[in-house]
């Protein structure tokens, strides 16, 4: 009887340890986590599932709340000459991890209806929400968030008794900072018991913007180079504009003047700013950069496509300092190759100051630092993010 009581006493206090552990989320919510945590569901762009990736548990997403990780994307333009370009992308964690495409996405095409009953089929254990992605913005300041909406789907998540896990991206907060990436990366670290190893890749990621900053930290204003964020946006073209512009109050500016310490050329605010031919003109940037906007957009379209013939005359155009960034759908916010942009935009706008650092090289060593890939996936990857342009021209 008393071997018997003491199995008992194992077995109950054993299960009581056992079972769960708690973390607090970005909300100061205490959340339990299944101990087995097998199944997961994320609404995420990509960023929880690359900080997954890096902890070696990405196997136990089981449904996404994101198309950008099932999409293939595919963009062409023609130019002057009749040629045609084509440049075709995916999403780094659809080519890490192609079984994703095969998850139900309990989101619609569009990306921004939420499916509840797809999510309740898929019975997961846990659900990780990342406001101020693409996904759900909540009240998201740069992106025209609802903060009503993202209460309601906060509310009919926990009413399906799924735990959910809250993180706010830095586009949340409407700040342009990007320090709280590692709030992000501590949660996701505590549900998954590795902490350390997260907030160590935050220390990885964060080494960049330490690196860029040293560098340009003395150079004086009448220095600093005037850098256009020139989104070539087909809307844009549409309602009359060249293309859209990110004003001084967006995480773009911030990269550009706090980080990279050069000028934002158009000193307007807000994001996704229309500007007319003319108005670029009056701007003459010294720079220009091309982000992901409504597609993938190479030097060569601002150079030779039809409809920016008109811009030819531009400074940034006629010097050829023009330089495309990352290949990112999607992007509402910062992902983890968030240090890629960072550094092909103080490459871009200081030269001499970073000619010993070569984008194409810092890329496959990132990529496998990050993502714990061999050199030729290393290399698929930087094909993926549409950065072979970096190894043509030696970048």
């Amino acid at each position: 009887m008393q071997r018997l009581f003491k199995l008992f006493i194992l077995i109950f206090f054993g299960a009581i340890t056992t079972h769960a552990h708690t973390i607090t989320d970005m909300r100061g919510k205490q959340i339990e986590i299944p101990e087995k945590l097998e199944r997961i569901a994320t609404i995420s762009d990509g960023f929880v599932e690359g900080v997954m990736t890096h902890l070696g548990v990405i196997e136990k997403v089981s449904a996404i709340g994101s198309w950008s990780m099932k999409r293939d994307y595919q963009y062409t333009f023609e130019s002057i000459d009749g040629k045609t370009y084509t440049a075709r992308g995916w999403h780094t964690m659809k080519y890490l991890h192609p079984w994703l495409n095969d998850l139900p996405c309990f989101n619609s095409p569009q990306g921004d209806i939420i499916n509840y009953e797809t999510l309740a089929k898929a019975n997961p254990q846990l659900v990780i929400l990342r406001v101020g992605d693409c996904t759900v913005s909540g009240g998201s300041y740069f992106r025209g968030g609802d903060p009503k909406a993202l209460d309601r789907t906060i509310s009919m998540i926990e009413s399906l008794g799924i735990p959910l896990v809250v993180l706010y991206s830095p586009t949340f907060y409407g700040k342009a900072e990007l320090n709280t990436l590692q709030e992000e990366m501590r949660v996701i670290g505590d549900v998954f018991k590795q902490r350390d190893k997260a907030l160590k890749l935050y220390d990885y990621l964060h080494s960049t913007e330490i690196l860029v900053r040293e560098r340009t930290k003395n150079i004086p204003d009448k220095d600093k180079p005037s850098v256009l964020y020139f989104g070539l946006n087909s809307i844009a073209r549409k309602q009359g504009g060249s293309g859209m512009v990110s004003g001084i109050t967006t995480p773009e500016s911030y990269i550009i003047e706090n980080i990279a310490n050069a000028k934002n050329a158009f000193r307007g605010k807000g994001n996704n700013i229309i500007l007319s031919g003319e108005q670029i003109y009056a701007i003459d940037p010294d720079v220009i950069l091309l982000p992901t906007q409504n597609g993938y957009h190479p030097a060569s379209e601002l150079l030779s496509a039809p409809y920016y013939q008109n811009l030819q005359a531009l400074k940034a155009v006629k010097n050829k300092h023009i330089y495309a960034l990352p290949w990112t759908p999607m992007n509402c916010s910062r992902r983890v190759e968030y240090p890629l942009d960072i550094l092909i935009i103080a490459k871009a706008s200081y030269p001499n100051l970073f000619k010993d650092i070569k984008i194409h090289a810092f890329a496959l060593k990132f990529y496998q630092d990050v993502y714990n890939t061999d050199e030729n996936t290393a290399k698929a990857l930087r094909r993926e993010q549409l950065l072979d342009w970096t190894v043509e021209n030696d970048f």
